[in-house]
């Protein structure tokens, strides 16, 4: 058997390492001179310093990182909330405290009894019910201050607003679960040396690993399936695609029309060299959701040197990182220097006016017959520790004779 795999982030790489271990023949083609996708960590001297993923949950994704032998920690990550004036501010009141533990429950139960599909570690059916704004869902239901506690971190991790994010794909990342784990401060998992560990131990075992080129063609050819670049072709008894790719890369007339479908964020960060002193992870609550304004900053702190890092709606340019460098200076904090500014398109997904019910389903049923597949953050929530689930399923459920 012979595969190809399209796309060398997270999900790319762990499915050819796994395929490797089954005793497959895998090739996997990225486009970009790095592989790792949002798995993206720079290094300066002894400090590692993720520009993509920063952390993970710490369900099931212990068993990939001690199987690698990557070193991490679990710390607690705590958060600065300010206002319009770069006041800091209550996340939540104490008097909403409460109310907040009664809607979670209230969620529970919606979800048990409505959704149960919103618990399947891949999208399936779209409920026409979930075919409206996150917000709107969360009003719906009288789950006013949960909208307080969810929007914040929706927005600074970069899905948006939830004023225009469909509630389908709101309650699929911030599961009961996941408010819970925030709510309660648990700890997240850091890896010690940046998520770059975690591709570089994966591409350790991968045998075939093409840089810098671009899948240009994928197609049927008489039972086999041509994956064609600039530079040549070559024949594979299955591909598996997972990155959003342009339209027609694939010919496949159901793959290709849902491929146009899906919209990505762009989504930019910044690394800052700051005054080193104690700074805890920040949300610029006024300007949650809007675009060319800063979201988030979490910061990186090792010996006698503070890196900072900030997240923004947008595309690189001049201005932006002008507005995002003035608004950290503003809050207090003294900026040394620019490190650099990276550009991210992010979370494949469908706007409201797109969505159907059947979407994810069509997709799940052609994979049952296709030698082309989707994977990854295509068809299941973008989460490191539930991708590695995601994934591990999917090659379970193929035929490797």
């Amino acid at each position: 058997m012979r595969y190809a795999i399209v796309g060398a982030g997270f999900s790319g790489m762990l499915a050819a390492y796994l395929l490797e271990k089954k005793g497959v023949d895998v090739t996997v083609y990225e486009k970009q001179e790095y592989i790792g996708g949002h798995c993206r960590t720079i290094v300066s001297k002894d400090h590692y310093i993720d520009l993509g993923t920063v952390f993970c949950f710490s369900k099931h994704i212990k068993e990939l990182l001690i199987e690698l032998d990557v070193k991490y920690t679990e710390r607690v990550t705590y958060r600065n909330f300010l206002d319009e004036d770069l006041c800091k501010v209550e996340h939540v009141s104490r008097e909403n405290v409460l109310l907040l533990i009664d809607e979670l429950e209230k969620l529970r139960t919606i979800i048990d009894s409505s959704f149960p599909s919103l618990k399947k570690t891949n999208y399936s059916h779209i409920d026409k019910r979930l075919m409206i704004s996150l917000y709107q869902f969360l009003k719906n239901n009288d789950l006013n201050t949960l909208i307080e506690v969810v929007g914040p971190h929706l927005s600074s991790f970069g899905f948006g607003d939830i004023h225009q994010l469909p509630a389908y794909y709101g309650l699929h990342i911030f599961s009961f679960d996941t408010i819970n784990s925030f709510i309660k401060g648990q700890k997240l998992i850091f890896i010690n040396k940046g998520f770059s560990e975690i591709i570089y131990k994966l591409s350790k075992n991968i045998s075939d690993i093409r840089y810098n080129i671009e899948v240009k063609n994928i197609e049927n050819v008489g039972g086999k399936v041509k994956v064609e670049t600039e530079y040549g072709h070559d024949l594979y008894d299955k591909v598996i695609v997972t990155t959003k790719l342009p339209k027609n890369v694939i010919k496949d007339e159901l793959y290709n029309r849902l491929m146009k479908k899906i919209d990505t964020n762009p989504y930019m960060v910044c690394a800052y060299d700051v005054e080193n002193k104690n700074i805890v992870t920040t949300y610029f609550k006024a300007n949650l959701g809007e675009k060319e304004k800063i979201q988030f900053f979490h910061t990186f702190k090792q010996s006698n040197k503070t890196i900072l890092v900030a997240y923004a709606y947008g595309y690189v340019n001049k201005e932006l990182v002008t507005s995002i460098t003035k608004d950290i200076e503003a809050s207090g904090i003294k900026v040394k220097h620019l490190i650099t500014a990276k550009q991210w398109f992010i979370f494949p997904h469908l706007k409201i006016n797109n969505l159907t019910e059947d979407f994810y389903r069509e997709i799940l049923e052609r994979q049952k017959e296709s030698n082309i597949c989707l994977i990854g953050s295509l068809v299941s929530k973008p989460m490191i520790s539930n991708l590695y689930i995601s994934i591990k399923e999917f090659l379970d459920s193929i035929n490797l004779d």
